[in-house]
């Protein structure tokens, strides 16, 4: 349902804390951004201007959706705002329920990411494309930072000015993430609520009639698909002939492949690699952020 990955929850209001949450499209890790998340992105398409109104528009969604939440969890009805999860295993649970009731489309927008070698919800994505769903994400300049494979992942991923997370699924409802649990877990709603989807459609209008793709037009995505099976398997600290047998080629092929994927990361060896695969990228690396 969606680029599936883990989400990161941010923008002016408070989100969970530090815990991964992988909802049905390109989702990224649990640390807030706020302001400065897109601060490192060129205003090449509106000005200060328009990305400050951007941002005030994410808070009062952020408000609104906090308050719904409060409500819920308090007793009070809110009539369509329901609880979808409540930490991770739930949350994975509450989306893949979620992907089949899908009908037309699914669009994410994610302010970081960083890679999971063990995210399941991969067959996710591949389900929802086996189903004809429109999927569309739009991640920030961030995220190709401490997610190197991503626009070789997803080439059609879309680079903008990006504050908060949320999907919105067919246009009719959408998921969004709320103030953390009692415990620090973070939360995710589902809503089919005229007033938060129509704040969400406009966001998400605003920021993808902006946004520039990931891989510009009439270039190759950093890396080959089989780099990224050998690099997922190489961020779990797979052994080459293990990688090799796996993926029915030669231990000299992964040896190579290897290579390429350090030598493309800027890394200093294997073990710097499979750090930069798995924790992000300390310095962005020339060539990855577009």
């Amino acid at each position: 349902m969606g680029s599936l990955m883990e989400v990161t929850v941010c923008g002016p209001a408070a989100g969970p804390p530090h815990d991964e949450v992988r909802p049905l499209l390109p989702l990224c890790d649990h640390a807030a951004h706020g302001s400065a998340e897109g601060a490192g992105m060129t205003t090449t398409d509106g000005g200060e201007a328009e990305r400050r109104d951007l941002f005030r528009r994410v808070g009062r969604l952020s408000t609104t959706v906090n308050d719904l939440a409060l409500d819920h969890l308090a007793g009070a009805t809110t009539t369509g705002f329901t609880l979808l999860g409540a930490g991770v295993h739930d949350i994975d649970a509450g989306l893949t329920a979620l992907e089949p009731q899908a009908r037309r489309s699914v669009w994410s927008m994610l302010p970081s990411m960083r890679f999971n070698p063990h995210d399941p919800t991969h067959r996710l994505n591949e389900r929802s494309i086996g189903r004809g769903l429109d999927l569309r994400t739009v991640v920030s300049p961030h995220c190709l930072t401490v997610n190197p494979l991503m626009s070789s992942i997803d080439p059609d991923v879309r680079v903008g000015h990006v504050f908060t997370t949320f999907i919105l699924v067919d246009l009719t409802a959408a998921v969004v993430f709320g103030p953390p649990g009692n415990h620090g877990e973070p939360t995710a709603w589902r809503t089919t609520r005229t007033d938060v989807l129509e704040a969400v459609t406009d966001i998400w209008t605003r920021v993808w009639d902006t946004s520039r793709p990931a891989v510009p037009p009439g270039t190759q995505p950093p890396f080959t698909p089989r780099q990224v099976l050998v690099a997922s398997r190489l961020a779990s600290g797979t052994k080459d002939a293990a990688i090799a047998r796996e993926l029915g080629v030669s231990v000299r092929t992964v040896v190579s492949e290897v290579a390429v994927i350090v030598e493309r990361l800027g890394a200093r060896g294997r073990l710097d690699a499979m750090h930069a695969l798995g924790a992000g990228l300390v310095v962005p690396v020339p060539g990855l952020q577009r």
